[in-house]
């Protein structure tokens, strides 16, 4: 792994169990392995390694996993499913976290969305990555729905922008209730909540 890798990962580590504001230079230093100059050859500052952080690992991931969401034939609720699953971390495929594989670390999910939720509140500056990331998952949903509409797999009148802020809150609501209960089966939560978006198209 190069330097500047090995830097966002420890500072990514280090934000999840202190959280990102109260992790220093000297700490990510130590947990990298690297120098304070190899730090500051890669980053201008801690905000920068925040900045990256977020465009590599968090911001990039509705292009990212496009590619796989048609890689193969699936129908609407089969897409629904994959994204449901995606954005909770875990791999359809072999049920393995994908946060996980991509540090090399096991990690608590509950951490990792309540990380996201400081940066949120603490860093105005970073909010507009945020939204621009949920509209950007609010337009996948709009993509999804006309090609249902186009497929016949669902209703032609329905209203492809009500049908997708529907769909986005269930989404949220389905990261946030696993997330904080992690307990509860995700298989169920997101089967039971797929069923009720099939009722309400019917």
């Amino acid at each position: 792994m190069k330097n500047k890798d090995k830097i966002a990962q420890a500072a990514f580590l280090l934000s999840l169990k202190y959280g990102f504001d109260n992790v220093s230079i000297k700490q990510i230093q130590e947990e990298a392995d690297v120098t304070t100059g190899a730090i500051y050859y890669h980053f201008k500052d801690k905000n920068d390694i925040l900045d990256y952080i977020l465009k590599k690992y968090v911001f990039n991931e509705v292009e990212n996993f496009k590619n796989d969401l048609y890689s193969e034939e699936r129908s609407f609720y089969e897409k629904l499913e994959f994204i449901f699953y995606y954005f909770t971390k875990y791999s359809i495929k072999n049920n393995q976290n994908a946060i996980e594989i991509l540090y090399e670390n096991d990690i608590d999910i509950e951490e990792y969305y309540l990380m996201q939720l400081g940066i949120y509140h603490q860093h105005p500056e970073f909010r507009k990555l945020y939204d621009d990331s949920s509209k950007d998952i609010i337009n996948l949903f709009n993509e999804l729905i006309k090609e249902a509409i186009e497929n016949k797999e669902i209703k032609k009148d329905t209203d492809i922008e009500e049908l997708s802020i529907y769909i986005f809150t269930i989404f949220r609501g389905i990261i946030r209730v696993w997330s904080i209960l992690i307990e509860c089966s995700l298989d169920k939560l997101i089967e039971t909540n797929i069923n009720m978006i099939k009722k309400t198209l019917e």
